[in-house]
């Protein structure tokens, strides 16, 4: 019997391709993709997927990965298995250097192909016999580059257990893909569940703000407002949705957080790490909200909080305990 799963579909799994026959699972538009058997050669596109991949037991069947930057704050023993995958490129790789590895199944953790300019697209990977697989995000394609504006907001974690799912189901592991998906969502409601009291109000800031230039935050339907919803945290620009919102410095004054939650280590960002944050707690364009006042500035990689990962988890039960505790 053949399963059909979509993105959201919290339905228990159907017994495997090798046990039940083809496998048919829904890409981000809705389309059925069959698999006629379990994939043996996968390319990763971004460690993401990957990393999503670790967590099945299936690292071994990774031929190469690009964008391997957010194995930098995976654990043991994940780190040293990731560690191990061949990588095609520093950034997302480009169709030939794809096609060069002969997969059977390209992977993303970005919920379309074909973003980052030369990436493959799904006409590309049909082109070389090689099927795609992409996690999901709701209302629209979100892509290294940010994706579009205009989607739901994102208040829960499902893109990951939905893409968690789908793999298993595809890799004819529904029953460790279940157990998986499963400790995440416990581990998610075990936030919750300590989330209790008034909720501060947090605005997300990507690049240490310049003067006369819009200030980059995350909006309303991307994993980190999802996050910070979850771990008892009001998102002060709730009302744009794109990953790189562009904010004014006046709106900023204006709605005055109570926390500044800074996503470190995005590409265009002019500083990394520990130096982001101390600019970010320095800046004359913040000095005046309450959050740098109280010294309530606190980070994360965005390597933990911009796409769907097992790591989301991690960053969670991190950012709670800030919110709650008022770390720096």
């Amino acid at each position: 019997m053949p399963l059909t799963t979509g993105c959201g579909d919290t339905r228990p799994a159907a017994p495997s391709a090798a046990a039940g026959g083809p496998v048919v699972v829904k890409d981000c538009d809705g389309k059925e993709i069959t698999f006629a058997r379990v994939p043996e050669r996968v390319v990763t596109l971004d460690g993401y997927a990957a990393q999503a991949l670790a967590r099945l037991g299936l690292t071994g069947k990774i031929v190469g990965t690009g964008y391997p930057a957010p194995f930098t704050v995976d654990a043991s023993p994940y780190e040293e298995e990731l560690s191990k995958i061949p990588v095609l490129a520093e950034r997302v790789p480009v169709t030939e250097v794809v096609a060069a590895q002969r997969p059977d199944l390209v992977l993303t953790g970005f919920s379309a192909f074909g973003g980052p300019p030369g990436s493959p697209k799904d006409a590309d990977l049909a082109t070389v016999n090689a099927q795609g697989l992409a996690a999901c995000m709701p209302g629209g394609g979100m892509t290294m580059n940010g994706g579009p504006s205009g989607r739901a907001p994102l208040t829960d974690l499902m893109p990951v257990y939905d893409y968690v799912r789908r793999l298993g189901a595809v890799f004819g592991v529904q029953a460790r893909a279940e157990k998986l998906a499963s400790e995440l969502r416990a581990r998610q409601d075990a936030v919750a569940a300590r989330t209790t009291g008034a909720k501060p109000r947090v605005m997300i800031v990507q690049d240490n703000p310049v003067a006369g230039q819009p200030i980059k935050t995350s909006g309303s339907g991307t994993i980190a407002h999802a996050l910070l919803t979850l771990a008892g945290g009001q998102n002060v620009f709730a009302d744009v949705t794109s990953m790189h919102a562009d904010v004014s410095p006046e709106q900023v004054v204006k709605r005055d957080p109570q926390v500044i939650w800074v996503i470190t280590d995005y590409t265009f960002a002019k500083a990394k790490g520990r130096h982001l944050v101390d600019q970010v707690k320095r800046n004359p364009l913040l000095t005046g909200t309450t959050a740098v006042k109280e010294g309530r500035v606190i980070s994360a990689s965005q390597y933990q909080v911009s796409f769907p990962s097992p790591l989301n988890f991690e960053a969670l039960e991190r950012l709670a305990t800030d919110l709650r505790e008022g770390n720096p």
